[in-house]
Protein backbone atom coordinates (compact mmCIF):
# COMPACT_ATOMS: atom_id res chain seq x y z
CA UNK A 1 0.00 0.00 0.00
CA UNK A 2 1.66 3.08 -1.32
CA UNK A 3 1.52 6.51 1.32
CA UNK A 4 -0.50 9.30 0.81
CA UNK A 5 0.62 12.45 -1.12
CA UNK A 6 2.63 14.67 1.13
CA UNK A 7 1.06 18.59 0.82
CA UNK A 8 3.97 20.82 -0.21
CA UNK A 9 3.49 22.54 3.20
CA UNK A 10 4.31 19.80 5.24
CA UNK A 11 7.58 18.31 3.72
CA UNK A 12 10.04 18.33 6.42
CA UNK A 13 7.41 19.11 8.88
CA UNK A 14 9.67 16.57 10.97
CA UNK A 15 12.37 19.03 11.77
CA UNK A 16 9.81 21.52 12.13
CA UNK A 17 9.94 22.97 16.46
CA UNK A 18 6.56 23.62 17.48
CA UNK A 19 6.17 26.22 20.46
CA UNK A 20 4.32 24.07 22.48
CA UNK A 21 6.54 20.83 22.66
CA UNK A 22 7.82 20.40 25.86
CA UNK A 23 11.25 20.20 25.30
CA UNK A 24 10.87 23.34 23.24
CA UNK A 25 9.46 24.95 26.58
CA UNK A 26 12.12 24.18 28.53
CA UNK A 27 14.81 25.28 25.74
CA UNK A 28 12.94 28.29 26.46
CA UNK A 29 12.82 28.71 29.86
CA UNK A 30 16.42 28.07 30.21
CA UNK A 31 17.46 30.08 27.68
CA UNK A 32 15.41 32.49 29.76
CA UNK A 33 17.83 32.35 32.71
CA UNK A 34 20.67 32.63 30.43
CA UNK A 35 19.42 36.34 29.47
CA UNK A 36 18.17 37.40 33.00
CA UNK A 37 22.06 35.84 34.36
CA UNK A 38 23.66 37.94 31.23
CA UNK A 39 21.38 41.44 32.33
CA UNK A 40 23.14 41.24 35.60
CA UNK A 41 26.96 39.32 34.84
CA UNK A 42 27.78 41.20 32.10
CA UNK A 43 27.34 45.05 32.81
CA UNK A 44 29.40 43.83 36.04
CA UNK A 45 32.07 42.45 34.52
CA UNK A 46 32.56 45.40 32.12
CA UNK A 47 31.92 48.09 34.60
CA UNK A 48 32.86 46.77 38.14
CA UNK A 49 35.07 43.47 38.05
CA UNK A 50 37.06 44.25 34.54
CA UNK A 51 36.93 40.38 33.67
CA UNK A 52 38.65 39.88 36.89
CA UNK A 53 36.28 36.95 37.70
CA UNK A 54 36.78 35.25 34.17
CA UNK A 55 40.49 35.88 34.17
CA UNK A 56 41.18 34.00 37.33
CA UNK A 57 38.39 31.64 37.99
CA UNK A 58 38.56 29.08 35.11
CA UNK A 59 35.17 27.93 36.64
CA UNK A 60 33.35 31.31 35.09
CA UNK A 61 35.24 30.79 32.03
CA UNK A 62 34.00 27.43 31.54
CA UNK A 63 30.35 28.67 32.91
CA UNK A 64 30.25 31.63 30.16
CA UNK A 65 31.69 29.29 27.50
CA UNK A 66 29.09 26.90 27.62
CA UNK A 67 26.36 29.59 27.64
CA UNK A 68 28.24 30.60 24.41
CA UNK A 69 27.35 27.34 22.85
CA UNK A 70 24.16 27.32 23.78
CA UNK A 71 23.83 30.58 22.33
CA UNK A 72 25.09 29.61 18.97
CA UNK A 73 22.70 26.73 18.89
CA UNK A 74 19.96 28.60 19.37
CA UNK A 75 21.04 31.10 16.90
CA UNK A 76 20.39 28.11 14.11
CA UNK A 77 17.54 26.41 16.20
CA UNK A 78 15.42 29.56 14.97
CA UNK A 79 15.19 28.32 11.51
CA UNK A 80 13.60 25.70 12.41
CA UNK A 81 11.02 27.23 14.91
CA UNK A 82 7.53 27.52 14.23
CA UNK A 83 6.31 30.53 15.05
CA UNK A 84 2.86 33.01 15.42
CA UNK A 85 2.11 35.61 12.46
CA UNK A 86 0.85 38.87 13.55
CA UNK A 87 -3.30 36.98 13.02
CA UNK A 88 -2.69 34.54 15.65
CA UNK A 89 -1.83 31.41 12.56
CA UNK A 90 1.16 29.36 13.62
CA UNK A 91 3.50 29.22 10.49
CA UNK A 92 4.97 26.04 10.40
CA UNK A 93 6.10 25.29 7.05
CA UNK A 94 9.85 25.09 6.90
CA UNK A 95 10.72 27.23 4.06
CA UNK A 96 8.59 30.25 5.31
CA UNK A 97 10.26 30.09 9.07
CA UNK A 98 13.81 29.85 7.65
CA UNK A 99 13.14 32.89 4.94
CA UNK A 100 11.18 35.14 7.44
CA UNK A 101 14.44 34.27 10.12
CA UNK A 102 17.35 34.68 7.68
CA UNK A 103 15.47 37.93 6.40
CA UNK A 104 15.01 39.43 9.43
CA UNK A 105 16.97 42.07 11.71
CA UNK A 106 16.90 39.57 14.46
CA UNK A 107 19.34 36.35 12.95
CA UNK A 108 21.45 39.22 12.44
CA UNK A 109 22.01 40.73 15.85
CA UNK A 110 21.70 36.94 17.44
CA UNK A 111 24.95 35.78 15.32
CA UNK A 112 26.84 39.05 16.54
CA UNK A 113 25.36 38.48 20.37
CA UNK A 114 27.23 34.88 19.88
CA UNK A 115 31.01 35.97 19.44
CA UNK A 116 33.22 34.63 21.95
CA UNK A 117 34.47 37.68 23.74
CA UNK A 118 35.22 35.61 27.15
CA UNK A 119 37.28 33.03 25.32
CA UNK A 120 39.17 35.65 23.25
CA UNK A 121 40.34 37.68 26.67
CA UNK A 122 41.17 34.81 28.24
CA UNK A 123 43.41 33.69 24.92
CA UNK A 124 44.75 37.13 24.67
CA UNK A 125 45.37 37.57 28.59
CA UNK A 126 47.66 34.74 28.39
CA UNK A 127 49.42 35.67 25.67
CA UNK A 128 49.76 39.34 24.85
CA UNK A 129 48.20 41.47 27.15
CA UNK A 130 48.85 40.69 30.42
CA UNK A 131 52.29 41.69 32.49
CA UNK A 132 51.05 41.57 35.57
CA UNK A 133 47.99 38.98 36.55
CA UNK A 134 47.21 41.08 39.62
CA UNK A 135 46.81 44.38 37.59
CA UNK A 136 44.16 45.68 35.17
CA UNK A 137 44.87 48.16 32.24
CA UNK A 138 43.13 50.25 29.01
CA UNK A 139 44.39 47.25 27.08
CA UNK A 140 41.37 45.26 28.74
CA UNK A 141 38.56 47.84 27.92
CA UNK A 142 37.87 47.28 24.12
CA UNK A 143 37.39 43.72 25.03
CA UNK A 144 35.20 43.59 27.73
CA UNK A 145 32.97 46.19 25.96
CA UNK A 146 32.19 43.82 23.19
CA UNK A 147 29.96 41.73 25.71
CA UNK A 148 27.63 44.46 25.53
CA UNK A 149 26.87 42.23 22.32
CA UNK A 150 25.38 39.31 23.87
CA UNK A 151 22.98 41.83 25.64
CA UNK A 152 21.39 42.27 22.24
CA UNK A 153 18.86 38.79 23.14
CA UNK A 154 17.38 41.01 26.22
CA UNK A 155 14.82 42.25 23.15
CA UNK A 156 13.48 38.21 23.26
CA UNK A 157 12.80 38.35 27.52
CA UNK A 158 9.31 39.42 27.27
CA UNK A 159 8.51 37.02 23.73
CA UNK A 160 10.36 34.09 26.41
CA UNK A 161 8.45 34.93 29.07
CA UNK A 162 4.79 34.50 27.63
CA UNK A 163 5.56 31.99 25.60
CA UNK A 164 6.97 29.69 28.65
CA UNK A 165 4.50 27.50 29.94
CA UNK A 166 6.21 27.34 33.53
CA UNK A 167 6.15 31.11 33.90
CA UNK A 168 2.72 31.22 32.64
CA UNK A 169 1.58 28.38 35.16
CA UNK A 170 3.55 30.76 37.89
CA UNK A 171 1.43 33.69 36.52
CA UNK A 172 -1.74 31.91 37.15
CA UNK A 173 -1.30 30.50 40.71
CA UNK A 174 -0.60 34.09 42.15
CA UNK A 175 -2.29 36.85 42.65
CA UNK A 176 -2.17 39.51 40.59
CA UNK A 177 -1.25 42.54 42.88
CA UNK A 178 1.90 40.43 44.06
CA UNK A 179 3.02 39.38 40.41
CA UNK A 180 3.05 43.08 39.39
CA UNK A 181 5.35 43.94 42.61
CA UNK A 182 7.52 41.28 41.70
CA UNK A 183 8.21 42.14 38.30
CA UNK A 184 8.38 45.68 39.13
CA UNK A 185 10.92 45.26 42.22
CA UNK A 186 12.89 42.99 39.47
CA UNK A 187 12.78 45.82 37.01
CA UNK A 188 13.73 48.16 39.60
CA UNK A 189 16.80 46.09 41.06
CA UNK A 190 18.17 45.67 37.32
CA UNK A 191 18.18 49.05 36.79
CA UNK A 192 19.74 49.78 39.85
CA UNK A 193 22.26 47.71 38.79
CA UNK A 194 22.86 49.19 35.44
CA UNK A 195 23.18 52.40 36.64
CA UNK A 196 25.70 51.14 39.66
CA UNK A 197 27.66 49.38 37.06
CA UNK A 198 27.82 52.35 34.85
CA UNK A 199 29.22 54.93 37.30
CA UNK A 200 31.53 52.36 38.09
CA UNK A 201 32.63 51.93 34.59
CA UNK A 202 33.11 56.03 34.50
CA UNK A 203 35.72 55.63 37.10
CA UNK A 204 37.82 52.93 35.34
CA UNK A 205 37.43 54.31 32.06
CA UNK A 206 38.91 57.94 33.49
CA UNK A 207 41.94 55.98 35.45
CA UNK A 208 42.67 53.18 32.96
CA UNK A 209 43.12 51.36 35.80
CA UNK A 210 41.92 49.70 39.02
CA UNK A 211 44.18 51.24 41.32
CA UNK A 212 42.47 54.49 41.92
CA UNK A 213 45.14 56.29 44.43
CA UNK A 214 47.93 55.95 42.37
CA UNK A 215 50.56 58.18 41.53
CA UNK A 216 49.91 59.81 37.81
CA UNK A 217 46.21 58.16 38.01
CA UNK A 218 43.11 60.87 36.57
CA UNK A 219 41.18 61.64 40.11
CA UNK A 220 37.81 60.21 40.44
CA UNK A 221 34.80 60.10 42.46
CA UNK A 222 36.46 56.63 43.81
CA UNK A 223 39.88 58.21 44.77
CA UNK A 224 38.14 61.34 46.12
CA UNK A 225 35.65 58.97 48.42
CA UNK A 226 38.78 56.93 49.50
CA UNK A 227 40.26 60.61 50.29
CA UNK A 228 37.51 62.02 52.30
CA UNK A 229 35.65 58.64 53.79
CA UNK A 230 37.36 55.61 54.22
CA UNK A 231 38.11 54.16 57.34
CA UNK A 232 39.89 51.05 57.72
CA UNK A 233 38.08 48.28 58.07
CA UNK A 234 35.39 49.32 56.29
CA UNK A 235 34.63 48.53 52.23
CA UNK A 236 37.88 49.05 50.10
CA UNK A 237 37.14 50.30 45.90
CA UNK A 238 40.69 50.22 45.07
CA UNK A 239 42.23 47.41 43.74
CA UNK A 240 41.32 45.05 40.96
CA UNK A 241 40.07 42.29 43.08
CA UNK A 242 38.00 44.03 45.53
CA UNK A 243 35.25 44.45 42.81
CA UNK A 244 32.87 43.59 45.66
CA UNK A 245 33.03 46.59 47.52
CA UNK A 246 33.43 48.80 44.33
CA UNK A 247 30.08 47.55 43.33
CA UNK A 248 28.28 47.85 46.72
CA UNK A 249 29.79 51.47 46.65
CA UNK A 250 28.75 52.09 43.24
CA UNK A 251 24.66 50.86 44.31
CA UNK A 252 25.27 52.86 46.90
CA UNK A 253 25.26 56.16 44.83
CA UNK A 254 23.03 54.61 42.26
CA UNK A 255 19.72 53.79 45.09
CA UNK A 256 20.46 57.61 46.02
CA UNK A 257 19.65 58.95 42.78
CA UNK A 258 16.81 57.20 42.19
CA UNK A 259 15.24 57.48 45.59
CA UNK A 260 16.43 60.97 45.73
CA UNK A 261 18.17 61.21 48.69
CA UNK A 262 21.27 62.18 48.04
CA UNK A 263 23.78 61.68 51.29
CA UNK A 264 26.96 63.70 49.40
CA UNK A 265 29.52 61.14 50.29
CA UNK A 266 29.64 59.49 46.91
CA UNK A 267 29.99 62.59 44.61
CA UNK A 268 31.47 63.66 41.20
CA UNK A 269 34.97 65.81 41.20
CA UNK A 270 35.94 65.56 37.26
CA UNK A 271 34.22 67.48 34.09
CA UNK A 272 32.84 64.56 32.22
CA UNK A 273 31.35 63.02 35.78
CA UNK A 274 29.84 65.90 36.41
CA UNK A 275 27.93 65.51 32.92
CA UNK A 276 27.32 62.41 33.10
CA UNK A 277 26.00 62.33 36.70
CA UNK A 278 23.53 65.20 35.45
CA UNK A 279 22.08 62.62 32.36
CA UNK A 280 21.64 59.71 34.73
CA UNK A 281 20.22 61.39 38.13
CA UNK A 282 17.84 62.23 35.16
CA UNK A 283 16.67 59.17 34.04
CA UNK A 284 16.70 58.22 37.62
CA UNK A 285 14.39 60.62 38.10
CA UNK A 286 11.83 59.49 35.31
CA UNK A 287 12.46 56.27 36.80
CA UNK A 288 11.95 56.63 40.21
CA UNK A 289 8.50 58.98 38.82
CA UNK A 290 7.91 55.41 37.07
CA UNK A 291 8.01 53.44 40.02
CA UNK A 292 5.76 55.75 42.23
CA UNK A 293 3.01 55.21 39.38
CA UNK A 294 3.10 51.43 39.60
CA UNK A 295 2.78 51.31 42.75
CA UNK A 296 -0.09 53.13 43.50
CA UNK A 297 -1.41 50.97 40.40
CA UNK A 298 -0.44 47.80 42.55
CA UNK A 299 -2.49 48.63 45.19
CA UNK A 300 -5.23 50.75 43.71
CA UNK A 301 -5.92 47.91 41.82
CA UNK A 302 -6.13 50.22 38.59
CA UNK A 303 -5.97 47.75 35.55
CA UNK A 304 -9.59 46.30 35.80
CA UNK A 305 -8.66 43.62 32.73
CA UNK A 306 -6.10 42.19 35.34
CA UNK A 307 -8.33 42.20 38.02
CA UNK A 308 -10.97 40.58 36.74
CA UNK A 309 -8.66 38.08 35.09
CA UNK A 310 -7.66 37.13 38.70
CA UNK A 311 -11.33 37.14 39.85
CA UNK A 312 -11.82 34.55 37.72
CA UNK A 313 -8.98 32.74 38.19
CA UNK A 314 -9.72 32.80 42.09
CA UNK A 315 -12.97 31.08 41.35
CA UNK A 316 -11.49 28.54 38.79
CA UNK A 317 -8.95 27.76 41.72
CA UNK A 318 -11.87 28.04 44.19
CA UNK A 319 -13.67 24.85 42.05
CA UNK A 320 -10.46 22.83 41.17
CA UNK A 321 -9.84 22.28 44.34
CA UNK A 322 -12.91 20.50 45.15
CA UNK A 323 -12.44 18.06 42.03
CA UNK A 324 -11.48 14.49 42.93
CA UNK A 325 -7.92 14.01 43.08
CA UNK A 326 -6.48 12.00 40.09
CA UNK A 327 -4.99 8.66 40.15
CA UNK A 328 -1.78 8.50 38.59
CA UNK A 329 -1.81 4.87 38.36
CA UNK A 330 -5.02 4.89 36.65
CA UNK A 331 -6.31 5.39 33.24
CA UNK A 332 -8.04 8.35 32.46
CA UNK A 333 -11.62 7.56 31.41
CA UNK A 334 -12.50 8.45 27.62
CA UNK A 335 -14.50 11.75 27.82
CA UNK A 336 -13.72 12.61 31.28
CA UNK A 337 -9.86 13.34 32.25
CA UNK A 338 -8.09 13.55 34.80
CA UNK A 339 -8.50 15.94 37.55
CA UNK A 340 -5.07 17.46 36.70
CA UNK A 341 -5.55 18.06 33.40
CA UNK A 342 -8.91 19.09 33.48
CA UNK A 343 -7.23 22.29 35.90
CA UNK A 344 -4.47 22.75 33.67
CA UNK A 345 -7.05 23.23 30.55
CA UNK A 346 -9.09 25.64 32.64
CA UNK A 347 -6.20 27.81 33.64
CA UNK A 348 -5.14 27.60 30.22
CA UNK A 349 -8.35 28.89 28.64
CA UNK A 350 -8.59 31.79 31.40
CA UNK A 351 -5.32 33.13 30.14
CA UNK A 352 -5.70 32.68 26.59
CA UNK A 353 -9.10 35.03 27.29
CA UNK A 354 -6.61 37.52 29.49
CA UNK A 355 -4.05 37.96 26.81
CA UNK A 356 -6.83 38.64 24.00
CA UNK A 357 -8.87 41.08 26.30
CA UNK A 358 -5.80 42.61 27.33
CA UNK A 359 -4.89 43.24 23.52
CA UNK A 360 -9.04 44.21 22.61
CA UNK A 361 -9.67 41.83 20.30
CA UNK A 362 -13.44 42.41 20.51
CA UNK A 363 -13.92 38.50 18.84
CA UNK A 364 -11.62 37.07 21.31
CA UNK A 365 -13.26 38.04 24.29
CA UNK A 366 -16.54 35.28 24.22
CA UNK A 367 -16.90 31.68 24.13
CA UNK A 368 -19.60 29.93 22.98
CA UNK A 369 -22.19 33.16 22.58
CA UNK A 370 -24.40 34.16 19.54
CA UNK A 371 -24.15 36.63 17.21
CA UNK A 372 -25.88 39.44 19.69
CA UNK A 373 -23.92 38.51 22.76
CA UNK A 374 -20.51 39.14 20.39
CA UNK A 375 -21.54 42.16 19.11
CA UNK A 376 -24.17 43.56 21.85
CA UNK A 377 -24.61 46.74 19.23
CA UNK A 378 -26.93 45.11 17.11
CA UNK A 379 -29.24 44.80 19.92
CA UNK A 380 -29.89 48.07 19.52
CA UNK A 381 -30.36 48.60 16.20
CA UNK A 382 -33.88 48.48 14.49
CA UNK A 383 -34.81 45.32 12.19
CA UNK A 384 -33.61 46.00 9.05
CA UNK A 385 -30.29 47.16 10.59
CA UNK A 386 -29.83 43.90 12.20
CA UNK A 387 -30.48 42.12 8.58
CA UNK A 388 -27.96 43.95 7.32
CA UNK A 389 -25.18 43.58 10.21
CA UNK A 390 -25.75 40.10 10.33
CA UNK A 391 -24.84 39.51 6.62
CA UNK A 392 -21.90 41.89 6.90
CA UNK A 393 -20.67 39.98 9.67
CA UNK A 394 -21.46 36.44 8.49
CA UNK A 395 -22.69 36.36 4.98
CA UNK A 396 -18.93 35.28 3.37
CA UNK A 397 -18.55 32.36 5.69
CA UNK A 398 -22.28 31.46 4.51
CA UNK A 399 -21.43 31.72 1.05
CA UNK A 400 -18.52 28.61 1.78
CA UNK A 401 -21.44 25.75 2.25
CA UNK A 402 -23.31 25.11 -0.49
CA UNK A 403 -26.36 24.76 0.77
CA UNK A 404 -26.66 28.12 2.81
CA UNK A 405 -25.13 30.31 0.01
CA UNK A 406 -27.62 32.78 -1.25
CA UNK A 407 -27.95 30.58 -4.79
CA UNK A 408 -30.72 29.34 -2.34
CA UNK A 409 -31.15 30.92 0.56
CA UNK A 410 -32.44 34.45 -0.04
CA UNK A 411 -30.86 37.46 1.94
CA UNK A 412 -33.34 37.15 4.98
CA UNK A 413 -33.14 33.66 5.52
CA UNK A 414 -29.14 33.89 5.64
CA UNK A 415 -29.75 36.49 8.09
CA UNK A 416 -31.81 33.84 10.14
CA UNK A 417 -29.24 31.02 10.37
CA UNK A 418 -26.61 33.89 10.71
CA UNK A 419 -28.54 34.83 14.10
CA UNK A 420 -28.55 31.25 14.95
CA UNK A 421 -24.68 30.73 14.83
CA UNK A 422 -22.52 30.49 17.40
CA UNK A 423 -18.74 30.97 18.35
CA UNK A 424 -16.65 29.63 20.34
CA UNK A 425 -13.16 30.07 21.29
CA UNK A 426 -10.48 27.28 22.57
CA UNK A 427 -7.17 27.60 24.14
CA UNK A 428 -4.20 25.95 22.72
CA UNK A 429 -3.85 22.22 23.54
CA UNK A 430 -8.55 21.91 23.57
CA UNK A 431 -9.89 18.92 21.38
CA UNK A 432 -13.19 19.12 20.54
CA UNK A 433 -15.90 16.30 19.56
CA UNK A 434 -18.90 18.17 19.29
CA UNK A 435 -21.09 20.86 21.14
CA UNK A 436 -22.23 20.05 24.41
CA UNK A 437 -25.51 22.10 23.95
CA UNK A 438 -25.87 22.29 20.37
CA UNK A 439 -24.41 18.89 19.32
CA UNK A 440 -23.04 18.12 15.81
CA UNK A 441 -22.83 21.04 13.62
CA UNK A 442 -20.35 23.17 10.88
CA UNK A 443 -17.15 24.93 11.94
CA UNK A 444 -15.34 27.62 10.63
CA UNK A 445 -12.48 28.80 12.13
CA UNK A 446 -12.08 32.50 11.88
CA UNK A 447 -8.54 32.08 14.10
CA UNK A 448 -6.19 29.46 14.64
CA UNK A 449 -5.96 26.42 12.89
CA UNK A 450 -6.95 23.03 13.79
CA UNK A 451 -5.72 19.31 13.31
CA UNK A 452 -8.68 17.10 12.54
CA UNK A 453 -8.66 13.11 12.89
CA UNK A 454 -11.03 9.97 13.28
CA UNK A 455 -11.22 7.24 15.66
CA UNK A 456 -11.76 4.65 12.91
CA UNK A 457 -8.40 6.05 11.17
CA UNK A 458 -6.64 8.13 13.88
CA UNK A 459 -3.20 8.21 11.91
CA UNK A 460 -4.98 10.49 8.48
CA UNK A 461 -5.03 13.46 9.39
CA UNK A 462 -6.36 16.71 8.40
CA UNK A 463 -4.79 20.38 8.87
CA UNK A 464 -7.63 23.63 8.82
CA UNK A 465 -7.18 26.70 8.54
CA UNK A 466 -9.13 29.57 8.66
CA UNK A 467 -12.29 29.81 6.45
CA UNK A 468 -11.58 26.19 5.98
CA UNK A 469 -15.12 24.47 6.55
CA UNK A 470 -15.24 21.75 8.50
CA UNK A 471 -18.21 18.80 8.24
CA UNK A 472 -20.01 20.37 5.52
CA UNK A 473 -20.93 17.10 4.48
CA UNK A 474 -20.87 14.69 7.43
CA UNK A 475 -23.37 17.60 9.23
CA UNK A 476 -26.21 16.42 7.08
CA UNK A 477 -25.77 12.30 8.18
CA UNK A 478 -27.89 11.35 11.39
CA UNK A 479 -25.65 10.57 14.63
CA UNK A 480 -26.29 6.72 14.96
CA UNK A 481 -25.53 6.41 11.22
CA UNK A 482 -22.66 7.90 10.95
CA UNK A 483 -21.03 6.45 14.59
CA UNK A 484 -18.72 7.89 16.84
CA UNK A 485 -15.77 6.36 15.70
CA UNK A 486 -16.10 8.17 12.31
CA UNK A 487 -16.83 11.76 13.97
CA UNK A 488 -14.30 14.22 13.48
CA UNK A 489 -12.02 15.00 16.80
CA UNK A 490 -10.20 18.53 16.32
CA UNK A 491 -7.27 19.37 18.29
CA UNK A 492 -6.44 22.93 18.11
CA UNK A 493 -3.22 23.81 17.94
CA UNK A 494 -3.04 27.66 18.72
CA UNK A 495 -5.80 29.52 20.36
CA UNK A 496 -8.86 29.70 18.13
CA UNK A 497 -11.75 31.62 17.12
CA UNK A 498 -14.71 29.71 15.76
CA UNK A 499 -18.08 29.99 13.79
CA UNK A 500 -20.13 27.24 14.89
CA UNK A 501 -23.56 26.49 12.49
CA UNK A 502 -25.61 23.44 14.76
CA UNK A 503 -26.93 20.56 13.17
CA UNK A 504 -30.23 21.86 14.19
CA UNK A 505 -30.43 24.74 11.80
CA UNK A 506 -28.98 23.19 8.84
CA UNK A 507 -31.69 19.96 9.09
CA UNK A 508 -34.32 22.97 9.46
CA UNK A 509 -32.65 24.56 6.05
CA UNK A 510 -32.17 21.39 4.08
CA UNK A 511 -35.71 20.09 4.56
CA UNK A 512 -36.77 22.63 1.99
CA UNK A 513 -37.46 20.56 -1.44
CA UNK A 514 -35.52 22.66 -3.62
CA UNK A 515 -32.26 23.04 -1.32
CA UNK A 516 -32.43 18.75 -0.97
CA UNK A 517 -32.79 18.19 -3.89
CA UNK A 518 -30.71 20.41 -5.92
CA UNK A 519 -27.76 20.31 -3.30
CA UNK A 520 -27.87 18.79 0.38
CA UNK A 521 -28.55 15.21 -1.11
CA UNK A 522 -25.71 15.27 -2.89
CA UNK A 523 -23.16 16.28 0.18
CA UNK A 524 -25.08 13.50 1.99
CA UNK A 525 -24.84 11.12 -0.86
CA UNK A 526 -20.68 12.33 -0.42
CA UNK A 527 -20.80 11.51 3.34
CA UNK A 528 -22.30 8.15 2.99
CA UNK A 529 -20.01 6.95 0.14
CA UNK A 530 -16.87 8.36 1.78
CA UNK A 531 -17.79 6.53 5.02
CA UNK A 532 -18.36 3.44 2.98
CA UNK A 533 -15.39 3.33 1.52
CA UNK A 534 -13.47 3.96 4.91
CA UNK A 535 -15.23 1.09 6.53
CA UNK A 536 -14.49 -1.02 3.64
CA UNK A 537 -10.84 -0.14 3.75
CA UNK A 538 -10.95 -1.03 7.09
CA UNK A 539 -11.96 -4.18 6.80
CA UNK A 540 -9.37 -5.29 4.42
CA UNK A 541 -6.45 -4.48 6.34
CA UNK A 542 -5.11 -7.00 8.43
Amino acid sequence: MTNPPIHPTLKGNDWVLYPSNHHVQKWDTLFLIIIIYYAFSIPYMIGVSGGYHVLHQPGWLVINLIISVIYIIDVFMLFFRAYYDSDGMLVYELKKIAKNYGCSRQFLLNLISCFPTQAILYSLDRTILRVNPDEADESLLLFTLTDLLKLLRIARLRSLSKSSTYIQTFWEKQSVPSTMLFVFVGKMILFCHWLACFWAFVAFAQAQSFDFIKEGVTPTWISAWYENSYVPGSIDPIGWGNDIDRYALSLFWAIQSVTSIGYGNVAPVSRIEYYIANILMLIAGVFWAYAIGNIIQILEHVNSTELRYKVKMDSANSMIRCFAPSDPNKEPEAGVGNSDMVAFRIRKFITSQYNKESKQHLDAEFNSKELEEVYPMIEHLSPELKRLSSLQLLRDILEMIPYLSSKYLSPSEQSEVAFKCVFIEFGRGETFFEHAKYGRGIMILKRGFCVASRKSKPVEKRWYHRYNPIGINDVLVDDNFLGRDEQRRLFFCSYSLALYIPRSVIVEVVKKPRIWKDCARWCYLRACLLKWAREKNNRELP
